[in-house]
């Protein structure tokens, strides 16, 4: 059975709830530089409306330039999925953050928003990359990642 099958599985059953996540794949040359230390990139999948926050997750495969560290967020708060902190991105690691409100519901699509910052200048930063996950309990069930569809 696939992971996608156990997750409708998960959703449909009296529960209503199956894990799932946005991930995608980042280099630093994906951030746009704001002209200061800071280098900004919103993620292509949204988290959807019904879904409850679990945490993030960052690995890190290719260290990045300098003293850099990240916050995952949304347009209203840099750090809403990192625990109101960065995480440092300039080691190869994988690391792991709370929400800063666990289980939120989600009540309209949202768009997660990284931001990484070099210690002096966004610009300097010439190598990194990462996998961003951000987990989520859905209570929807979602066919295609990323959009939920009605059932």
């Amino acid at each position: 059975m696939s992971s996608g099958n156990i997750n409708v599985e998960l959703e449909r059953s009296p529960v209503g709830m199956g894990i799932n996540k946005v991930s995608q794949w980042i280099g630093y040359a994906d951030f746009a530089d704001g002209g200061s230390t800071a280098g900004t990139l919103n993620m292509t999948q949204k988290l959807p409306v019904g879904a409850f926050m679990l945490g993030s997750k960052v690995r890190i495969t290719e260290a990045f330039t300098g003293t850099v560290s990240l916050a995952i967020g949304n347009s209203t708060d840099s750090n809403k999925y990192s625990d109101d902190t960065t995480v440092a991105i300039g080691t190869a690691a994988t690391v792991g953050e709370s929400p800063q409100d666990r289980l939120e519901f989600i009540a309209s699509e949202t768009t997660i928003l990284l931001t990484a910052t070099h210690s002096s200048d966004w610009g300097l930063v010439t190598a990194g990359k990462m996998l961003v996950e951000v987990f989520y309990l859905s209570t929807v069930v979602e066919l295609t990642k990323g959009h939920p569809t009605k059932t």
